[in-house]
């Protein structure tokens, strides 16, 4: 009867956990993360008879979680890029927006500019117009200024986003290895068995870590669980993990750098990290932020050289050469706060035209310099200690040391210092120095026009420049112009075959001759003295907006805006597509996860019909061998 009880017995405690297991499973059917758990049955060793094995009852072998590594992996994967693609559309479209706004963005804040240039050269000598054209002016100035007060707003966010994660991701790294520690040792003392609800919680400290920083995750034979990520740095190794830190970069106090805690040097990781909230926010503060800032930067400098260029080569009203109509922009030189050496890098901006936006980095080895392009990585080396790159000529003055390091930003602070130079609407220049004329008495159809200075050096002119035309001016038969006044001439000009126009240049002065001149026709160049009604050169600022001359000659002012609008709202779309794609395809990953290891109710009621039912059984078992036994009791007692 011992045997039949201790059957029933078995039966009955392995039943009540079932049923124990089962009532858990029904309790925590809403709590996040939770893997359903069964009861593994195994049947207790026979025992041996004279009449062979005997079964004695049943056993618990383990209560196991229902766990599927490669959804869980999926899950993980997707929580990360869902994580990621969602900040990047938020952060890209907050830029998308303030840029393409026409009441914050840049596009018509340029076309007033213009169009007030435009009244100025419709009637240049009135002052209303240039006083107009000044407001216009500040107000481009304003405009820029925002955007990059916007921009720098943003930086700012960044920061804060990257101190946050990286608070969080050590938290979490903690955590988890804290539980590894104790999933190891509670395997340990249970004989090998699985502490589930530790598994569980793990299981989630690294689904939240995955929605902040991409991990990959290496399962150890003793139950733990290694954490990787970027390029395969350990974030936790074991019981222990690897503390991130953020530090200031060593060329920009205003931002922060990812690196590794505890080093002596310490080092930029950031270009390693991808995924998660972490990698999308240096994603979009590395490739959008500072993309959008250098391409403003780039088309406010650009506007301020070459406006300036123009002006210079015009006359105000009070008779002066045009002076600075926007302040000059200079490239920004910032030494690495570890330099030990007392060099100074200055730098200045030669060709505004072949400015690419792109920043240069100068390192001193003790003996020469190499210069890199920090976004193509193309570099060259020499002594030094001046280089010419991209339009921008760099210099070094002082004694820099081995391992001195210098930041070259031509564009990076254009738009934060874009700013009006002049107040007086007097000192616009709008006239041309030069002007032309042509003798009463010609005879031909000869005509000169367009004529335009190059430079402003060798003005005002000592003297009027006279050309005059020869038939024999270049010798016997060859036609020409004979100039007095300036070294240059004779200027060849046949009537036959040049009378639609050919363009001709003494010193800095160039023109265009046409028609058919006659023996003894001439033309003046003089200077242009009291030229208030002459717009020549105001016609000429007008023509820069549709001039290339930004991105090596190949783009307009409003043509590098409408790019960098362009490459903002395709980054934009492309982050919202994705943020869309990844959340649905999170959802799916979480579903089949759920199916595979979430509680089912219907299930679980079924399990604990079947288990009571079995348990009834088992009682019964008992009540059978009780009365068995009773009887052989009563039987052998009389």
């Amino acid at each position: 009867m011992a045997d039949v009880l201790n059957i029933g017995t078995s039966a009955l405690l392995s039943l009540q956990r079932a049923i124990g297991t089962t009532g858990n499973n029904i309790a925590n059917v809403n709590t996040e993360g939770y893997s359903r758990q069964r009861v593994e049955f195994a049947a207790l060793p026979p025992q041996l008879t004279g009449a062979g094995f005997v079964g004695t009852g049943v056993t618990i072998a383990a209560i196991t979680r229902a766990f599927d590594q490669f959804l869980a992996d999926d899950v993980i994967d997707r929580s990360s890029s869902a994580a990621g693609a969602s900040t990047l559309a938020d952060l890209s479209g907050r830029v998308d927006d303030i840029l393409a706004n026409p009441d914050t963005g840049l596009g018509p804040a340029i076309d007033d500019f213009f169009a007030a240039l435009q009244d100025v050269a419709t009637n240049p000598g009135s002052l209303p117009e240039r006083q107009v054209l000044i407001g216009e002016a500040e107000g481009l100035a304003q405009r820029f200024q925002y955007l990059n007060d916007q921009f720098a707003s943003l930086d700012q966010e960044a920061n804060v986003r990257i101190d946050t994660s990286v608070q969080q991701i050590n938290a979490l790294a903690e955590g988890i290895a804290d539980l590894n520690d104790r999933i190891v040792s509670e395997t340990v003392r249970s004989g090998g068995q699985s502490p589930n609800d530790l598994l569980d919680s793990r299981d989630q400290l690294i689904a939240r870590l995955s929605e902040q920083i991409g991990v990959t995750t290496v399962a150890q034979s003793d139950g733990a669980v290694n954490v990787l990520i970027g390029s395969g740095q350990a974030l936790v190794v074991g019981s222990s993990s690897t503390q991130l830190e953020t530090f200031t970069d060593p060329f920009d106090v205003r931002r922060l750098n990812v690196g590794i805690s505890g080093l002596a040097v310490q080092s930029d990781i950031g270009r390693f990290l991808s995924g998660g909230e972490l990698g999308a926010v240096l994603e979009f503060r590395g490739d959008i932020l500072d993309g959008a800032t250098t391409d403003l930067g780039l088309i406010a400098t650009g506007l301020a050289a070459t406006f300036n260029d123009q002006q210079a080569l015009g006359l105000d009203l009070n008779g002066n050469f045009g002076g600075n109509f926007f302040r000059p922009l200079e490239p920004t030189t910032v030494p690495n706060i570890s330099n030990t050496g007392n060099g100074v890098a200055t730098a200045s901006i030669t060709d505004p035209v072949n400015l690419t936006g792109d920043e240069y980095r100068l390192r001193f080895d003790g003996t020469n310099y190499t210069l890199t392009n920090t976004t193509t990585n193309a570099s060259s080396t020499g002594p030094g200690p001046a280089f010419s790159i991209d339009g921008v000529d760099i210099s070094i003055s002082g004694t820099p040391v081995a391992g001195d390091e210098f930041l070259i930003a031509p564009v990076a602070q254009g738009a934060n210092l874009f700013d009006v130079a002049i107040s007086d609407p007097l000192a616009f220049a709008a006239a041309s120095p030069v002007r032309t004329s042509t003798s009463l008495g010609n005879a031909g159809s000869g005509v000169i026009d367009d004529a335009a200075v190059s430079s402003v050096a060798n003005l005002p002119l000592g003297s009027n420049i006279v050309l005059t035309f020869n038939p024999d001016a270049l010798g016997a038969g060859v036609p020409g112009f004979d100039v007095t006044g300036i070294a240059g001439g004779p200027i060849a000009y046949d009537p036959g075959t040049d009378a639609n126009g050919v363009e001709a240049t003494l010193g800095d002065i160039s023109f265009t001759l046409s028609g058919i001149p006659v023996n003894g026709d001439s033309f003046t160049i003089e200077n242009n003295v009291d030229g208030s009604g002459d717009n020549r050169n105001a016609l000429a600022l007008a023509e820069l907006q549709n001039e290339r001359t930004l991105n090596g000659g190949t783009a307009t002012y409003q043509d590098a805006y409408a790019a960098l609008l362009a490459d903002v709202a395709v980054s934009t779309r492309q982050a919202s597509n994705a943020a869309a794609t990844e959340s649905a395809l999170l959802d799916q990953s979480r579903a089949a996860l759920s199916s595979s290891q979430g509680v089912n109710l219907d299930e679980e009621a079924a399990n604990l019909i079947r288990y009571q039912q079995a348990y009834q059984a088992a009682a019964r078992v008992i009540a059978v061998a009780d009365e068995v036994f009773q009887t052989l009791l009563n039987a052998t007692g009389r």
